[in-house]
């Protein structure tokens, strides 16, 4: 898809064709890609579900299993609590150990299961992991 820049100054007749054509935009062109842009080419918002899905993949365990274990309030004002289970195995170990954490209640779904994220993220910090390869 390319963008075609709208024509400027005060004529706002559309029907008439432009005088010089002007080459379309492109994603390349615009200033968000030069080096010295603020902005970043990708932005990529690491949320603590994602840091935990991370974790789970490097260390070859199962995924987290988040759910909802709490609705509260109103329709219009409905708060959720979230509940985050790793089942976490060690390489030495042949037993799995299971870590539940239950988050904070919130406003929206995504935020709820982030809250539980980060209390698993925080235990697993305190036990060491990840582990340094």
């Amino acid at each position: 898809m390319s963008l075609v820049p709208f024509p400027s100054g005060g004529d706002d007749n559309r029907s008439s064709t432009p005088s010089a054509k002007t080459p379309p935009l492109s994603r390349d062109s615009l200033p968000i890609n030069s080096p010295s842009s603020p902005i970043p080419r990708d932005p990529v918002k690491l949320t603590a579900r994602s840091c935990l899905y991370e974790i789970c993949a490097k260390s070859r365990w199962k995924r987290p299993v988040f759910t909802c274990c709490n609705e509260n309030g109103p329709t219009n004002l409905r708060s959720f609590t979230y509940k985050a289970v790793v089942e976490m195995k060690e390489e030495d170990s042949k037993s799995w150990i299971l870590v539940e954490c239950i988050g904070k209640p919130q406003f929206n779904k995504k935020n709820a299961a982030d809250s539980a994220a980060e209390g698993v993220l925080w235990y697993l910090v305190h036990l060491g992991y990840p582990k340094k390869a």
